[in-house]
């Protein structure tokens, strides 16, 4: 995920969450688009916190959380572009790595299952109503993991995983 400027990952955000481009289309976006209004404050509680603003940071993190009834853990890695359809319930847990451009719909938890078992969502992945994923698991750059799905392993790139326990439905073809 690497450094990236705050200016550029809420002008990313804004895009997934409103197709807007403009940074003068955050104000908007703030009041009518939900998943934006939720990604944005986290952005800003990260930003917080570390400094001498970091009190600041976790009270505007705590008041994100029960706004928007979504739980992103200030140690959480999220990438540029998040969108969030809708927020509701979902829980991202410390430690959660997600890539950019990725999708996460209401009531998904991703979450660790041990001190060092976190979940990597790669880049442009879709984790649709519902899902369920603890532990190290891997889930690839542009996988879809289906509403209700529970994951015990690993979803490759391009490949959708559905189900309780999941498996794999489609894979992609190797070019």
């Amino acid at each position: 995920m690497g450094s990236v400027r705050f200016c550029d990952l809420v002008l990313a955000d804004l895009r997934a969450n409103t197709g807007r481009t403009r940074l003068l289309g955050a104000v908007p976006a703030f009041v009518f688009h939900p998943g934006f209004a939720t990604v944005f404050l986290h952005r800003i509680a990260t930003a917080l916190v570390g400094t001498p603003w970091d009190k600041l940071g976790a009270l505007i993190w705590g008041w994100n959380t029960r706004r928007s009834g979504c739980h992103l853990h200030l140690e959480s890695q999220i990438g540029a572009g998040l969108s969030l359809p809708h927020p509701v319930a979902v829980v991202i847990g410390q430690g959660v790595r997600i890539g950019g451009d990725a999708t996460i719909y209401q009531s998904v938890t991703v979450g660790r299952s041990g001190p060092d078992e976190h979940p990597v969502i790669g880049d442009g992945a879709t984790l649709y109503p519902g899902a369920v994923i603890f532990g190290a698991i891997t889930v690839g750059a542009g996988a879809r993991v289906g509403a209700g799905a529970v994951l015990f392993a690993d979803v490759p790139d391009g490949a959708t995983a559905a189900g309780n326990p999941a498996r794999i439905v489609r894979a992609t073809s190797a070019p």
